[in-house]
């Protein structure tokens, strides 16, 4: 009975299994059925019952692998030979046949699963067939496919600007990023339009144009010098009258030349020279053309005190340092605050005014401290209060005497102040004062190796005395003169071939003493001039001129008139500007320039300013350049995908996102193929309590329909990762995501050609229709976004011909703020009328 018990127990355990063919195994398996059903009346003795569990708990735990065999035995048998029917007959009988064999296993107690003792004489039943069941992988869930990590779907949101609809968790931080990649540049440079400069009549032909550069100033920045200036031009031309006109114009200029090694504050020369002048008149003769080519040669150099050694090289004019000192003074004063104050912020000075005297063995200095002194006052304003504090002093300079150089760098040192009241301010200034005194010296030194250095090379030297003679009217009559005294002032010197040509004015001061024995000053300026012959002087060199009144003779002839005879001496040297490397020694110190960098530039002047001049006729023009044309697209995608998760998740706490590696392409005309890497951060919680996080990438493409793009059309794309919504599995193993992306490319297409309007036309009879507009217009400093009016109707006596063209334009409070078409004016054409010569 037990034994019928424990197989209905296995018959109930395999009855989920699936069907499998009977095998020899399972045979005999079920003879031994056979014989427990033959002993079923018969109780099982607790040790008979205790091995038998023990051998079902065997044969349960090898179930698998038993029917594993099973299953292939079957699959043989299946594939014999049709006497498979007659060879299970046979062996149904032979086991018959061994049953005695059987039996007297059984009382050994070794038959079948369990030791039981058979009956005797017990007649075993085979079954015909048996029927197993093996497991099977269990059915998936319904849920599972649409939680595959093996698929990622991409699909185009047709629907744009409904994103929004998707479901968001508001429990869960979303950090999402985009990119943006820009696909080839296009750099324009728009052409400066070249507006000719109208004449004032008509002309025939110009004569020439002469120009020169004047008010050049150079600015030392960093590795750079920045010079301006501007270029003064003459234009003569002749009339249809055939007379020959002149008019002026000024063209200005700026650039920069590249200087490594240049820092503020170091010393540049500028040598500015116009090349060529280039002109061309117009078809009608009211306009010239003119373009000018301009070298400018920069050399930045800092002064430094070296010492030379003499040698067999260039006569040099060398400035030798003779002295040297520094002092300081302090000076200190109260000042009265026109305000109240209630407190002073800061007092900031400056040094200005400075003159020097040399006297032998001392320098003396005098200038003006400028203070600017910021205070509060009572009702709590700031306010400013100037004021200019002179001050001098002097430095002992052994060995100097009248007629050296003296180079004066003051600095202030340190301002302090003490407001003593609400309107009295005591002030201390420290001022710092250097002073280096040179003189003028010709020596011949060596030239090697050493330092780069900008000398002066003596070219020739001369003298000359002049003797100024004139009679002065005194305003009073007078009993005799004191004194006059005189210096020499407005010296100008210009040299020319083998000469040099020197003027200037020699100013007298008189004092004499009047009739009423009081003494008088009367002041007379004499201008004089001369030249000194210099063989091998040429224009452009150097000219150092030390002029110096030697005596002042006069004579009282009458009352009132004085007669003066002033001799004055003139030493000028002629120098050529050369740099060489000198060899340093110890001869003496000199106050020379190092050679720090030089370069050169040359520049296009285009001149663009119409001729103030008032004309009977004009026609007023704006050129208009157009911006480069934008033309975009976009698309919305949306990426589904499942990420398995490391472990269950109960929700999900945060979702960091961030696009990387975004490229794009134009496949064709039209369509760019953009392409990327979405990497995502996916923050959940586990069952047991513990954020946990995974980083998965996921790549994406996306096509993008941009009409108008081409190949070489430049453009930027931008991607945008919108919104991650996601979806745990019942399991909370897998992720499924969905992502929103949204790509956008903007071009830009070339820019169309600038073109020409017509603002204004003025003239005797003449009707204009107008109309206000907004563009982008070519100006002197560059393009400018203005609103002017433009021309779209002209008519009056004199009109030859009007030129028009339909041009895209952006008309102001018209409601549209896109451009759009309207038919202007681009020329107008007068007929010429030949100039009358008036007769005297």
């Amino acid at each position: 009975m037990d034994y019928e018990v424990n197989r209905e127990e296995e018959k109930q355990e395999l009855a989920p299994m699936t069907e499998e063919k009977q095998s020899p195994g399972v045979e005999q398996a079920a003879k031994g059925k056979k014989k427990k059903k033959a002993t079923r009346n018969r109780k099982a003795s607790p040790e008979e019952a205790g091995m038998a569990a023990t051998e079902e708990s065997k044969t349960a735990a090898g179930g698998g692998r038993g029917k594993e065999m099973v299953g292939a035995e079957n699959e043989e048998k299946s594939t014999g030979n049709g006497n498979a029917g007659d060879g299970e007959s046979d062996r149904r009988e032979g086991s018959r046949r061994a049953g005695s064999g059987d039996e007297e296993k059984a009382g050994t107690g070794l038959a079948g699963s369990f030791p039981f003792e058979p009956e005797a004489g017990t007649t075993l039943v085979m079954p015909d067939r048996v029927q197993c069941e093996v497991p099977t992988e269990p059915a998936a869930p319904a849920w599972a496919e649409d939680f595959n990590p093996q698929v990622t779907r991409i699909r185009v949101n047709g629907t744009q600007g409904q994103q929004g609809e998707m479901a968001k968790d508001p429990g869960v931080v979303q950090q999402l990023k985009g990119a943006e990649v820009t696909i080839g540049e296009r750099v324009v440079r728009v052409p400066q339009a070249v507006r000719p400069t109208q004449l004032p009549s008509p002309a025939i032909k110009v004569r020439n144009i002469t120009g020169e550069v004047r008010n050049v100033t150079a600015e030392v920045i960093k590795d750079k010098v920045i010079v301006q200036g501007v270029v003064h031009k003459q234009i003569f031309f002749v009339g249809l009258d055939n007379i020959v006109r002149h008019f002026a114009e000024d063209v200005s200029f700026s650039t920069f030349i590249e200087i490594p090694g240049a820092e503020p504050g170091m010393n540049v020369q500028v040598l500015p020279r116009i090349e060529k002048i280039l002109f061309h008149l117009t078809a009608d003769g009211f306009f010239v053309q003119q373009k000018i080519i301009l070298e400018i040669f920069v050399k930045v150099t800092q002064f430094v005190q070296v010492g030379l050694a003499l040698g067999t090289g260039p006569l040099l004019l060398l400035p030798r340092v003779v002295g040297e000192g520094v002092k300081q003074e302090l000076v200190e004063e109260i000042v009265t605050l026109t305000v109240p104050a209630l407190k002073v912020d800061e007092i900031r000075g400056e040094i200005r005014d400075l003159e020097t005297e040399v006297i032998p063995d001392k320098g003396i200095v005098q200038g003006i401290t400028h203070k600017q002194i910021f205070f509060v006052d009572l009702e709590n304003n700031a306010r400013h209060q100037a004021e200019d504090v002179p001050f001098s002093l002097f430095l002992d300079l052994p060995g100097v005497s009248p007629g050296v150089d003296l180079q004066v760098h003051p600095r202030i040192e340190g301002i302090f102040f003490e407001l003593l009241s609400s309107t009295e301010l005591r002030q201390k200034v420290v001022v710092e004062v250097f002073v280096k005194a040179t003189e003028a010296i010709q020596e011949r030194v060596a030239i090697g190796t050493g330092p780069l250095f900008k000398v002066q090379q003596v070219v020739g030297e001369g003298q000359r005395q002049i003797l100024n003679e004139s009679v002065l009217v005194l305003e009073r009559p007078a009993l005799k003169v004191r004194e006059i005294v005189g210096e020499i002032r407005n010296v100008v010197a210009e040299v020319i071939p083998d000469k040099v040509v020197i003027q200037g004015v020699i100013h007298k001061q008189i004092f004499y003493i009047g009739t009423d024995n009081i003494e008088y000053h009367q002041a007379e300026d004499l201008r004089f001039s001369l030249f000194i012959d210099l063989p091998g002087a040429l224009p452009g060199l150097n000219v150092t001129l030390r002029p110096r009144i030697e005596t002042i003779l006069f004579d009282l002839e009458t009352e009132t008139t004085v007669r003066q005879k002033v001799i004055v001496l003139f030493t000028v040297v002629v120098t050529e500007t050369i740099q060489v490397p000198l060899v340093t020694g110890d001869f003496s110190l000199f106050k020379l320039e190092q050679v720090i960098g030089e370069g050169i530039r040359q520049i296009l002047v285009e001149q663009r300013e119409r001729i103030p001049v008032p004309v009977v006729r004009n026609v007023v023009v704006e050129i208009v350049v157009p911006p480069a044309g934008i033309v975009t697209g976009q698309q919305q995608v949306i990426v589904e995908n499942v990420v398995e998760l490391p472990q269950p998740a109960i929700k999900i706490k945060e979702v960091q996102g961030a696009i990387s590696d975004l490229r794009a392409r134009v496949i064709f005309d039209g369509a760019v193929l953009v392409d990327g890497i979405i990497n995502k951060q996916v923050f959940f919680v586990g069952e047991d309590g513990i954020v946990r996080s995974v980083t998965e990438q996921i790549p994406f493409s996306i096509l993008v329909n941009v009409p108008g793009i081409t190949p070489d059309t430049p453009f930027t794309v931008t991607v945008e990762l919108e919104n991650i919504s996601f979806t745990l599995s019942p399991d909370g193993r897998f992720l499924r995501q969905t992502i929103v992306l949204k790509a956008e490319v903007t071009g830009e297409t070339p820019a169309p050609p600038p073109f020409q309007v017509v603002t204004s036309v003025t003239g005797p009879g003449i009707v204009t229709e107008t109309v206000l507009v907004r563009a982008p217009i070519q100006t002197p400093t560059g393009v400018e976004v203005q609103e002017f009016p433009v021309v779209t109707e002209v008519s009056g006596p004199g009109i030859e011909r009007v030129e028009k063209a339909v041009v895209l334009l952006d008309v102001v409070n018209d409601g549209n703020p896109n451009p759009v078409p309207i038919e202007v004016v681009t020329d107008v054409i007068f007929t010429p009328v030949p100039l009358v010569p008036v007769r005297a």
